[in-house]
């Protein structure tokens, strides 16, 4: 299913947030289904281990990072989600003063914890630890997967996402045992999810 398939305003959304991930749409597939891919499908960071082709983005602060594959503070104010994240205590002046790579275990866990808040997250809630993460965590490399279509069966399932990664599919098709293996923390932006009664992609 091509993105002509889609409304106008669905094409225009999905070419914006390629645009958000600073990828090439000539590198977009046009199709990930049994016929392309035999499961399972890994989307991994590493080309050796991913069956797509990663595309790699480099990122210099939190806040970047937030905006391109993150949820939005707005969604928490609004009332669209809930936080349910551990929030840490304000970030100890130690812990922004001390060089990169120089953190104990304990708070490196705490900066983990914070930066999993802040882009997952309300922000506004871990806002003492901006500075923090930007110093101890950035710059970071992370995977984009863009497909115009996905289709998921039992026959090549699970899709298993291992590594921080931002996805955009045009259309997601998903059939009786089609299923998703989420390891690792990433976003996926959706124009048209579709669950289907049939078995198998070639009936859907």
């Amino acid at each position: 299913m091509s993105l002509e398939s889609l409304s106008p305003e669905q094409q225009e959304a999905f070419k914006d947030r390629l645009k958000e991930l600073r990828m090439d749409p000539a590198k977009v597939l046009s199709e990930i289904s049994p016929d392309t891919h035999q499961g399972p499908i890994v989307l991994s960071i590493d080309p050796d281990r991913s069956h797509v082709p990663p595309h790699h983005v480099t990122v210099d602060s939190i806040d970047e990072v937030k905006r391109i594959a993150g949820n939005p503070d707005a969604d928490f104010e609004s009332g669209k989600m809930q936080e349910h994240h551990q929030i840490p205590p304000d970030c100890p002046s130690e812990i922004l003063a001390a060089d990169p790579g120089t953190l104990n275990a304990d708070q490196n866990a705490m900066v983990d914890l914070a930066e999993r808040a802040y882009i997952y997250g309300n922000s506004a809630r871990v806002a003492s630890w901006r500075a923090a993460i930007d110093r101890h965590r950035f710059p970071v490399t992370f995977a984009v997967f863009a497909a115009e279509s996905v289709c998921l069966d039992s026959s090549n399932s699970p899709l298993i996402i291992d590594s921080h990664s931002a996805h955009n599919f045009g259309t997601l098709k998903v059939c009786k045992g089609g299923w998703i293996q989420v390891a690792e923390n990433g976003t996926m932006t959706i124009q048209n999810f579709v669950r289907c009664e049939g078995s198998d992609c070639s009936s859907c």
